[in-house]
């Protein structure tokens, strides 16, 4: 199908679907203001230049239209958080990879009392490339988590994370499916007003469709809040082993875990967003995985129209076991972007984004450039 057509349809379908939905185009508060419904349509056109993610993939412009629902109600000691959403993308040249994924979230809250918390529940359907099968896959991700934050005493607090999730690949694709269940519990100390020492504990068992299992426990320490200056955040830093349970499962293996999501606030229009992360996970290909990656984001606004944002970021990733043939992947990427709001309940973004990966297996040693165009209209 030639492009044009294909953006008349994914227009199309943004118009039909807004239509269809009476309160589409207008923000509807009832109930004296404590229920919301809005809806949200978006519109892009994208250039990827390797859509395999693998030495051997070919670039193609992709058109997307999505409709997003959103439902939020705050009454009593419970918010209710609700969305259903359906993206179409269809590509000019792999029209196999064509793909209509929907989505749907709900999330309830507790802000109130003496025990705050929350749980959140979602299905999603996604058509992504794989970095580590090297392919472009549709898989459902099922994911469910409970947490809870109690004040035991006037310094001390304990927090409670209880989660599950589930990636389901279309058959035809030969990956590995994969269900992981995590417990983790937190001890923190207030040393100040905006700061608290935390000390953590997770549990996690991961089982793949092919028999590998392992269960992983993490021990860590940090700190969250107002770290030093303006850098508020979490990070924390500890230590990771890892016990094979499955038939099929490879070795043991230990070492330092980390995680950090921190924020500098140099004025009210700009900011500097930095992630850190290091840990173990199973691929799709059933083999377990050591990563290490770090990424800085800025974010500047100009006025109340425009504004920009950046990212840098790299990081490696070593195959581990016996079937990884000593796989070790190095990255590294950078891009940016700019917003522009047009009108009131309309924003338009360019954005630009490279990545390059250096493998040493040949098939997974390749580069990345993605260009997109896109609007957006929330009411």
């Amino acid at each position: 199908m030639p492009p044009v057509p294909i953006l008349r349809t994914c227009l199309a379908l943004l118009l039909t679907a807004c239509l269809a939905c009476p309160p589409a185009w207008a923000l509807v508060t009832f109930n004296d203001g404590r229920e919301h419904i809005y809806v949200t349509g978006t519109a892009s056109i994208a250039y990827d230049s390797n859509l395999f993610a693998n030495s051997r993939g070919g670039g193609d412009t992709v058109y997307t239209a999505g409709v997003l629902a959103e439902y939020t109600r705050r009454a009593g000691w419970i918010g209710v958080n609700a969305s259903v959403g359906l993206n179409l993308s269809q590509f000019v040249d792999n029209t196999d990879q064509n793909s209509t994924d929907p989505r749907f979230t709900l999330e309830f809250v507790k802000t109130g009392g003496r025990t705050t918390g929350g749980l959140n529940l979602s299905a999603v359907r996604e058509n992504r490339a794989d970095s580590a099968a090297n392919l472009r896959a549709e898989s459902w991700n099922y994911t469910g988590t409970l947490t809870m934050k109690y004040p035991v005493i006037e310094r001390y607090s304990i927090a409670g994370t209880l989660g599950y999730s589930d990636q389901v690949f279309d058959a035809h694709y030969n990956l590995s499916n994969l269900q992981t269940t995590t417990l983790g519990a937190d001890l923190l100390y207030s040393l100040e007003r905006d700061r608290s020492l935390i000390v953590g504990y997770r549990y996690r068992a991961m089982d793949s469709s092919r028999d590998a299992s392992y269960s992983d426990n993490s021990f860590t320490v940090g700190v969250s809040g107002r770290v030093v200056g303006r850098l508020t955040g979490s990070v924390r830093l500890g230590y990771q082993i890892r016990d094979p349970r499955g038939r099929t499962a490879e070795g043991g293996y230990h070492g330092l875990t980390a995680l950090g999501e921190l924020t500098y606030s140099a004025s009210k229009r700009f900011s500097v967003s930095a992630q850190l992360s290091r840990d173990l996970s199973v691929t799709s290909t059933d083999l377990s995985i050591d990563t290490l990656s770090a990424n800085l984001e800025p974010r500047i606004t100009f006025n109340s129209r425009v504004s920009a944002y950046g990212n840098v970021g790299g990081g490696s990733t070593r195959f581990l076991g016996a079937s990884a043939a000593n796989r070790r992947d190095q990255f590294f990427t950078f891009g940016g972007g700019v917003d522009y709001t047009i009108l009131e309940h309309l924003k338009a973004e360019l954005a630009y984004s490279y990545f390059q990966n250096w493998s040493t297996l040949a098939f997974a040693d390749y580069a990345r450039n993605y260009y997109t165009l896109s609007l957006t209209s929330r009411w």
